[in-house]
């Protein structure tokens, strides 16, 4: 026969086994799957809980080696299914670990297992590389992708090389035989990375390929970038061509100098008005008659007067006569006289000689003292 206490205590031990069934069978059924994607030092968390309610709702944490768990400000109390933080680490070198809690009820939340995040989440795009030549040098220039990691927030481009220190490897090979190549990886601790090549065959075309990995771990590797080619010439053989391109330009400057020439000599006619027309004066013209060096008697010359005309008669000893005469002519010609019919004589302002018509009806100059 049971007594009364012990039957008590026989139901609460067998509603406490139910509840602890019910609480057991509900979090064995709360079941999330969570994966970090991250590509170029970003970090996104995404899950899926395909047993929890439409309306539930989340909270993401994250913690640094030798930090505690916090929250991620803007993934608390969330109804969606991702959260990026990638402006909560700075540090790839330390243990970075996230978790997802689910909210049950307003005080009661369940986290999930936490994960971490290293280099086996780690993907990189391709780097982009540029060459040239100096001096029969192959430079190659190396820039990597960039990242929205906090530190370079304010940029509008933040190189991984700000957050890392990667290994890049730099492969340049011929473009005719593509097992002639040489490589090179180095560590790059600037934000570019410069490597330089020699050696290479000249009027060969040679394609530059580069890719950078994690440091210490190079599966975390990004993959290779663009082929870039340049063909590599000799700096001699340009110099060679100079002198041919020198004759060229002197041969061009010898064709076209004889045709400026001829255009610039070209006579332009010249204007002529009227105006510019102008009357020699007589006694300009009676200057310009050549007159004889040897002096002349004036007894030799003789002025004929006929019917309001007047001639020069003059020895034959006077050179150039006749020039003489056409010009003292033409001077008398407009040199006014007086003549009286009356008296028979001819009045000639020549000043102050007077010229008397005498009886071989010619007019006779007095002999003049020099």
């Amino acid at each position: 026969m049971r007594t009364p206490g012990l039957a008590g205590l026989t139901v609460l031990l067998r509603l406490c086994v139910i509840v602890v069934v019910l609480l057991t069978s509900g979090s064995i059924g709360l079941v999330c799957y969570t994966a970090v994607e991250s590509l170029d030092l970003s970090c996104l968390l995404r899950w899926d809980c395909p047993y929890a309610s439409p309306n539930s709702t989340y909270t993401v944490q994250t913690k640094t080696q030798g930090d505690p768990w916090q929250d991620v400000p803007w993934c608390v109390w969330i109804s969606s299914h991702s959260c990026d933080v990638s402006q909560i680490f700075s540090n790839f070198e330390l243990y970075n670990m996230i978790r997802l809690g689910v909210h049950l009820t307003p005080t009661s939340t369940v986290w999930m297992e936490p994960r971490k995040f290293d280099y086996s989440d780690f993907t990189f795009s391709p780097p982009s590389v540029s060459v040239s030549l100096k001096e029969e040098q192959l430079l190659v220039k190396v820039q990597f992708p960039c990242t929205p990691n906090r530190r370079c927030s304010r940029e509008r481009c933040c190189p991984i090389s700000r957050l890392i220190d990667p290994w890049t490897t730099v492969t340049v090979y011929s473009e005719l035989s593509p097992s002639e190549y040489q490589s090179r990886t180095v560590w790059t601790q600037e934000v570019m990375s410069h490597v330089e090549f020699s050696g290479l065959s000249l009027g060969h075309n040679y394609c530059v390929v580069a890719n950078f990995s994690f440091p210490t771990f190079s599966m975390a590797a990004s993959p290779k970038s663009a082929p870039q080619c340049v063909e590599v010439v000799s700096q001699s053989g340009e110099t060679e061509l100079m002198p041919v391109l020198c004759l060229g330009i002197a041969l061009t400057l010898l064709l076209i100098f004889p045709l400026l020439t001829v255009f610039l000599r070209k006579p332009q006619p010249a204007a002529t008005t009227p105006e510019n027309q102008s009357k020699t004066p007589v006694h300009d013209l009676v200057s310009l008659v050549p007159l004889s060096l040897v002096p002349a008697d004036p007894c030799d010359v003789h002025l004929e007067l006929a019917d309001d005309q007047m001639s020069i008669v003059s020895s034959s000893n006077l050179p150039s006569a006749e020039d003489l005469t056409s010009a003292l002519g033409n001077a008398v010609s407009r040199v006014p006289l007086s003549h009286d019919p009356s008296s028979l004589a001819a009045y000639w302002d020549s000043g102050g000689i007077e010229l008397e018509l005498g009886l071989d009806s010619g007019i006779s100059i007095p002999r003049l003292s020099h």
